[in-house]
């Protein structure tokens, strides 16, 4: 008897659980307002939609249960538009707990003015670079004006004798960039739990190499500019610096050194001319400047995610 209602029991809580999954699947994404009202907090200033885009063709694999797209600009200043992807998201919740379901925005506000301005500045202090996005290599200014959202890298060409400086120059650009608005106010986003570093790789590869749409570079190092990690002091610190990137370089593209250790959630890439080699967490920039590989950007950010969760 008893052995009956515990069954009945479990019976209940399980049905019970399924329900609330299955509820979830179906809450409605944000509407204008709560997406004007979140870039609000994000930023501190009042934003307004120019345009609304129903089908939206920007999934996650199969994490993304319903989109829509938006392009916004500052009510203050229309001319200077981005966009915003809203999404209900699906997320495993464990062995024994059901799906959870999430909805929220992405914006490209900041990561517009970074890619803008971190061009330009390199241009400026005479830095050889491209960009990449997923077709391949692409000029900013086109880039900026097509449909979009955060992904890409940045590709910067140095020698073993000018890694120091190039390196030390590409940071004192990434803070001078931090210092000016809307990235000052995104990067104190970090506090918030849902913050969520630019969607951006900046990856450093040998002069000398070829590089070009159809041979990539035998080997890189690349970092993610404004990923941020808490050090011992539990102070806010970039996981990125010139004590970290310059041994990798050095080790990683010119083999100075000795071996290099595996360290959990290393931010590097290693790519042969034969192909992409998938590493745990070395799979950056796998689109190998035009080669077709088996590795996606969302991936990609899914290692990252899981790097960032687990350090």
């Amino acid at each position: 008897m008893r052995r009956g209602i515990h069954i009945a029991r479990f019976t209940i809580l399980i049905s019970l659980l399924l329900l609330l999954s299955s509820c979830g699947a179906f809450k409605p994404l944000l509407t204008e307002e709560e997406v004007l009202s979140s870039l609000s907090e994000r930023y501190g200033t009042d934003f307004v939609i120019l345009e609304t885009i129903d089908h939206c063709e920007y999934r996650t694999e199969n994490k993304t249960i319903r989109c829509r797209l938006y392009l916004a600009a500052l009510a203050e200043d229309q001319k200077s538009s981005f966009w915003v992807h809203s999404t209900v998201s699906k997320h495993w919740g464990g062995d024994s707990l059901p799906m959870r379901y999430s909805r929220g925005i992405s914006d490209t506000y900041a990561f517009d003015y970074f890619l803008e301005r971190f061009d330009t500045l390199l241009t400026e202090n005479g830095i050889d670079h491209f960009f990449t996005a997923k077709s391949g290599k692409v000029d900013v200014a086109e880039h900026l004006k097509s449909r979009h959202l955060q992904y890409g890298e940045f590709v910067i060409l140095l020698t073993q004798e000018t890694a120091e400086d190039i390196v030390t120059k590409v940071l004192e650009i990434r803070e001078q960039i931090a210092d000016e608005y809307p990235l000052s106010s995104y990067l104190d986003y970090f506090s918030h739990p849902v913050y969520v570093p630019i969607r951006l790789g900046i990856a450093f590869c040998d002069k000398n190499q070829a590089v070009t749409d159809r041979e990539p570079a035998s080997s890189f190092v690349i970092f993610m500019p404004y990923d941020k990690k808490f050090d011992e002091n539990d102070h806010i610190v970039y996981r990125d610096n010139v004590e970290t990137l310059l041994p990798d370089i050095d080790k990683t593209i010119y083999g100075i050194g000795e071996e290099r250790k595996q360290k959990k959630g290393a931010v590097l890439g290693r790519i042969k001319t034969e192909g992409c080699k998938r590493e745990r967490y070395m799979p950056f920039m796998c689109k190998c400047w035009g080669n077709t590989a088996p590795v996606t950007l969302s991936e990609i950010w899914n290692v990252m995610d899981e790097v960032r969760e687990n350090w």
